[in-house]
């Protein structure tokens, strides 16, 4: 089968993939290094796959994208402008005339690649460029467009004016969809009434990098708390978290937190914010780092503390608890109870005491242990990349037997018994 994967694909997460050097090529679109494992899981069954994604940092060129190859794989790259609100040179920003010169190369890229089927990732630009095309379709919701908005209202007007246009983009595109999937029940329960088709729950694949590294562990007395936030926001919600940290070292003056992501590198704003709060001591910011080496990093630690408000999955909860990692996460923040199961301490996250008491809890010698393996007996048995392959390939099969067009030639090879 000859699929097109459309989504956020960065060059560092598939550069595996590829022939010869990747130094000269386009970044790609960063934050979906799950992208790269279905990519990778198809590839193996014999299949052909498409990639196709934006980056910012290619000319403004109408004309056409950027391709790069290697074995059984192609990827490419299409203009992304760089700017959301000003003028890009001649252009508008991006989200002034929603996203059109973005789905127009979209478009193009995946009618030269003439696949069998289209999955798009997220209901936004790339979700709008598969329904726009003559192929059969998959649309993979990944998060909640009109509860992403919501939380952005209290943001800055640019901010929060991007995320409503953004739901207009995907309001339409999951009104005409003809298979959509979420990644959690949760989830599924917020699309479902947008959309007309039946939603189907297939959840995110959890990189077999992160099993490889699984440790069924042992508390300690001197624990190194991990946060993973991409980002310092209204939704992410890092500073109670942050406060609990200094509230769990008067109990265990040994523990240190480490913090990755967007905005939490050195002299960025989580360490200049916790400067003000003269709270930084036992905290080291280490910032954005590259997938495959943030799985590395989350292994040589203890315990997550993830403090988001709302997540449609939790990627990172997933692959510290695929690692042995217990979990400390919010008992309402979407689907973050579904993915932790009995596998960490949920609490309010918005309450620093709770996050402190919850932090102890989970440190316990009887119940750290138990967490850690739950945690990666319950990865290894609902969110493996062959299960999750299993079911898209499963749903590719239904849309091109129900797309009017027989435009296929190779849907019967490589079938998933």
């Amino acid at each position: 089968m000859h699929i097109a994967i459309v989504g956020p694909i960065a060059t560092n997460d598939i550069q595996q993939y590829l022939n010869g050097s990747h130094e000269k090529l386009p970044v790609g679109y960063s934050g979906a290094p799950l992208l790269a494992s279905l990519i990778g899981s198809l590839i193996e069954r014999g299949h052909t796959v498409s990639a196709i994604t934006l980056s910012k940092d290619i000319a403004l060129d109408e004309k056409g994208f950027v391709k790069a190859y290697g074995p059984n794989f192609s990827i490419s790259y299409c203009v992304m402008r760089p700017r959301a609100w000003a003028p890009n040179r001649f252009m508008p920003g991006r989200i002034v005339d929603l996203f059109a010169l973005e789905k127009r190369l979209l478009i193009a890229a995946i009618n030269e690649a003439k696949p069998d089927v289209v999955h798009a990732h997220w209901a936004y630009e790339f979700g709008a460029a598969a329904i726009s095309v003559k192929y059969p379709h998959v649309i993979t919701s990944h998060d909640s467009p009109f509860d992403i908005a919501r939380i952005s209202n209290s943001e800055k007007l640019t901010i929060c004016a991007y995320r409503w246009l953004r739901t207009l983009i995907a309001k339409n595109v999951l009104r005409r969809a003809n298979y959509v999937t979420t990644v959690s029940p949760y989830l599924r329960d917020k699309i479902q009434p947008i959309t007309r088709c039946k939603v189907q729950v297939i959840p995110n694949p959890v990189d077999d990098c992160a099993l490889a590294l699984a440790e069924r562990r042992q508390s300690n007395n001197r624990p190194t708390i991990v946060m993973v936030c991409n980002g310092w926001d209204a939704r992410k919600n890092p500073e109670p978290g942050l406060l609990a940290f200094t509230k769990l070292k008067i109990k265990m003056p040994g523990a240190t937190m480490h913090l990755y992501g967007n905005d939490f590198g050195p002299n960025q704003t989580a360490e200049t914010w916790c400067k003000a709060k003269g709270i930084e001591n036992g905290m080291h910011f280490h910032g954005a780092v590259q997938h495959k080496q943030l799985l590395k990093e989350l292994a040589r630690h203890d315990l997550l503390l993830h403090t988001s408000i709302e997540e449609s999955f939790g990627m990172v909860i997933a692959e510290a608890m695929a690692m042995g990692l217990p979990v400390v996460a919010g008992n309402a923040s979407g689907a973050v109870p579904w993915v932790v199961g009995d596998s960490g301490m949920l609490c309010n996250i918005r309450d620093s005491d709770d996050i402190a008491a919850a932090l102890v809890e989970a440190l316990s010698a009887q119940r750290y242990a138990a967490s850690s393996s739950s945690g990666i007996d319950s990865i290894k048995n609902r969110f493996t990349t062959t299960a999750v392959t299993n079911e898209f390939f499963a749903i590719y099969k239904a849309a091109i037997s129900a797309w009017p067009t027989d435009h296929t030639n190779s849907a019967t090879k490589g079938v998933v018994e």
